[in-house]
């Protein structure tokens, strides 16, 4: 299944480097090429030759429409039919399809999953052991061939933008940058962005609603408005809008998850193309796949990862306690000897506030260098389902991020008792990592990718004599592209574009700051303004980044945004007793200043009992599934009951 025309788009790019021998480009090429019976992957395979701009060479991988419906059939992708039933497509039944995708139903999205899915199927013979062009590299039996060399940096593959579906999409979403459009979004790049989307623009929303309660409770401490009162009902309406907010949540993902076809057992998804093992039959499927024994998996975890966690979380807590002790030497510094008070000049405000300048850009710093150790270590405790391997990451740097983020603001607001610290130091962290993250995300990437700074960068490397030569390799049964091919110029503008491999930094970005506002809103209600000031320009940056600078995702059909929702509502539990902690040292300290101990931790009980029970309640009281779903999965049910009693 390998023919197809020569006009055929262009759906993955597989980019040969330099350290790449000719003969592992000639098994790569033929192994797409071969017919998907033989184990290959049925798939067109056409070279784009080098040149001195883009010295290296690059397969352009397209596919026959038959062989796409015939691997959507396997994948079992669910698509609506022309009934309005949610179910998977099958090759004979294509009629019953509408024609409202690329290839039949199939979308964009979909047709990269599938190309994807003919890549990822092909594994080397068990005779094989060492990888075919570096024989010094070994490979274990049966496994991938594409993911194997993408491991040893000899290949980089990702799906190529589709220009006129992009500019549609850009184009429709400019219209309503306040509510994304989703289905485009999932059609485009598929169901773990267009849940990204669809939970950012949520909590965006929501953020207006908290942001002016946050700004009622400003006023009352301002004008004095029975400042106690007002910030125990605050952080009431505060904690039961989270509570809904966090439940309606649930059931959109829910509604998503139904709607684009994703929902489903986690046990039967298809394992990660990066997953190792002996190759085995599928109890359930009956199909060939690798396996892994837990127990392994589990050693790695308890003997290795854990323990280089929680070297980590020590090292944040010292990292911590040295800010503590620069900030009591700066201000020994700044004392007036006269009137041994701390200067209060401009000069010395800043200094005063350095320490906790840099430990807010340590903790960034600290934050990346820990990402890349996450993914490292959950890569090599091998988990079988990209589902299961996302939840893994999350864990561990939630777990990291609360010490290295928060602790400090805990240490600060419980044991010290500091309430004017805790917020100074509230909003600089906020402060400074959201410049950060703008002048990094956006602006950095912006520059850099400007025409006039493309053509810098490349008429100083050329006359430095940096540039690098065109490769030129020895390929056989190759179909080359002309220079000036519009899928040629399309992939040139994806490999100077920004990889997109994850959405762990932004829904890390999103976590901390809800961790920030929500956390200990009882002593700074503003902290929900300054993150929507922020959620508003982003919502414009990150549309421009995805769209413009940024290469394609891989598509991924997710059920939910996984292990984050429940960071979220752990983050959303503890924040009821946090804010508790501090409205009860508020009314120690004001309306119960002749309270005893007894009683000050009687109302601090019965305060949280309260919260809690209200949050908890909530669970109870909104339903997971919407009655638009449950109405759709009866009539498709009732639908096919019936066509199977007529069929006997």
């Amino acid at each position: 299944m390998c023919g197809g025309e020569d006009s055929s788009p262009t759906y993955y790019a597989v980019q040969l480097h330099w350290k790449c021998e000719d003969e592992a480009a000639q098994f790569i090429h033929d192994k797409l090429r071969l017919d998907w019976a033989k184990g290959g992957g049925g798939l067109t395979v056409r070279r784009q030759l080098p040149t001195s701009a883009f010295p290296e060479t690059i397969f352009h991988v397209t596919c026959t429409n038959s062989h796409l419906l015939m691997l959507a059939e396997l994948m079992e992708v669910k698509k609506e039919d022309l009934e309005g039933h949610i179910r998977p497509v099958t090759y004979d039944e294509i009629d019953q399809f509408p024609e409202s995708g690329r290839v039949g139903p199939l979308d964009i999205s979909d047709i990269h999953r599938c190309v994807q899915y003919a890549m990822e199927r092909i594994h080397f013979d068990m005779s094989i052991l060492s990888l075919p062009g570096h024989p010094a590299r070994s490979v274990l039996k049966g496994a991938p061939v594409i993911s194997s060399y993408q491991e040893r940096h000899l290949i980089s593959v990702f799906p190529v933008h589709d220009s006129e579906d992009l500019v549609k999409l850009y184009k429709s979403w400019s219209h309503s940058p306040f509510s994304p459009p989703l289905d485009q979004i999932r059609s485009y790049f598929g169901e773990s962005v267009a849940l990204y989307w669809s939970f950012t623009g949520s909590y965006t929303k929501f953020l207006f609603l908290i942001a002016f309660l946050g700004l009622a409770e400003y006023l009352c401490e301002m004008f004095g408005i029975n400042y106690v009162y007002s910030n125990v009902l605050f952080s009431f309406f505060n904690l039961i809008c989270l509570g809904f907010f966090l439940e309606l949540w649930k059931r959109t993902a829910n509604e998503h998850s139904f709607f684009w076809g994703t929902s489903g057992k986690l046990r039967l998804k298809p394992p990660r193309p990066e997953y190792r093992g002996e190759l085995r039959n599928n109890p359930v499927t009956g199909k060939q796949e690798m396996f892994y024994p837990s127990g392994k998996r589990i050693k790695k975890i308890f003997l290795v990862s854990f323990p280089l966690t929680l070297l980590c979380l020590m090292m944040a807590f010292a990292l911590m306690i040295g800010s503590f002790e620069a900030d009591r030497i700066m201000a020994l510094l700044l004392l007036d000897p006269d009137t041994e008070e701390v200067s209060t000049d401009f000069f010395s405000k800043i200094l005063i506030n350095l320490p906790s300048i840099l430990y807010s850009l340590s903790i960034i710093i600290f934050n990346k260098v820990y990402l890349k150790m996450a993914r490292d270590l959950t890569t090599w405790e091998n988990h079988r389902t990209q589902e299961q391997h996302d939840t893994h990451i999350t864990i561990k740097l939630v777990t990291f991020e609360f010490v290295n983020t928060f602790l400090a603001l805990f240490y600060m607001g419980f044991w010290m008792q500091d309430i004017a610290g805790l917020k100074a130091q509230l909003f600089t962290t906020l402060i400074v990592q959201q410049v950060v993250n703008q002048v990094q995300e956006v602006l950095i990437p912006l520059v850099l990718h400007k025409p006039a700074s493309m053509k810098f960068f490349y008429k100083m490397s050329k006359k430095l004599g940096v540039n690098e030569e065109p490769q030129k390799r020895k390929l056989a049964g190759t179909s080359d592209l002309s220079e000036d091919d519009d899928r040629v110029r399309s992939v040139n503008h994806d490999v100077l574009a920004d990889p997109l491999d994850t959405l762990h930094d932004d829904f890390m970005e999103l976590w901390l700051q809800f961790g920030h506002v929500f956390l200990f809103s009882a002593v700074y209600p503003l902290a929900a303004g300054i993150a929507l000031v922020n959620n508003l320009t982003e919502l414009f940056a990150d549309r421009y980044k995805l769209c413009q600078l940024s290469r394609k995702p891989r598509p991924l059909a997710v059920r939910d945004i996984g292990a984050w929702y429940m960071a979220f509502r752990i983050t959303a539990i503890i924040s009821i007793i946090t804010n508790c902690g501090l409205i009860a040292l508020d009314l120690r300290d004001t309306a119960g200043q002749d309270w005893s101990s007894l009683e000050w931790f009687g109302m601090f009980i019965m305060i949280e009992h309260i919260f809690l029970v209200a949050f908890i309640g909530i669970n109870k009281l909104v339903s997971d599934t919407s009655s638009q779903v449950k109405l759709a999965m009866d009539k498709t049910d009732f639908h096919f009951k019936q066509k199977h009693i007529k069929a006997q």
